[in-house]
């Protein structure tokens, strides 16, 4: 049997840099980073236990012979206690608006959507208690 040890998201993008300091500037530690000095071709951090990868799309098809784009090909959700107060933090970033934070119909979720500065969508939710 097959055991899952842990899960990580890879995002394409074509500025590793810049898109892994906007989720560092939401809170998420940096775990990894190759190389270590130039131009990175990966940045990983983490938020609750899970894995964000952002990946050079460059690298990517240039020595792995992949197709990469970057952008709406992914959509990252994350949980957290506070749609509003993150979605400024995000815009504060360098996030695009996509939706204002609001309610679910049934009144059980708050969320909102943006990109990140590389066009991932990014989604928060909060539970509503």
């Amino acid at each position: 049997m097959t055991v899952f040890e842990a899960v990580q998201v890879n995002l394409w993008c074509d500025d590793v840099e810049r898109c892994a300091a906007f989720f560092r500037s939401l809170g998420m530690p940096e775990k990894f980073r190759f190389p270590s000095d130039g131009e990175p071709h990966q940045v990983e951090v983490e938020a609750a236990g899970v894995r964000i990868g952002f990946s050079s799309a460059r690298v990517g098809s240039e020595l792995f012979g992949i197709a990469t784009t970057p952008g709406e090909n992914a959509e990252v959700v994350l949980w957290c206690n506070d749609v509003d107060r993150l979605h400024q933090a995000a815009l504060d970033a360098g996030g695009e608006p996509l939706t204002s934070p609001t309610d679910s119909p049934d009144g059980r979720l708050r969320y909102t959507w943006l990109r990140d500065p590389e066009g991932h969508r990014v989604k928060f939710v909060q539970e509503r208690r």
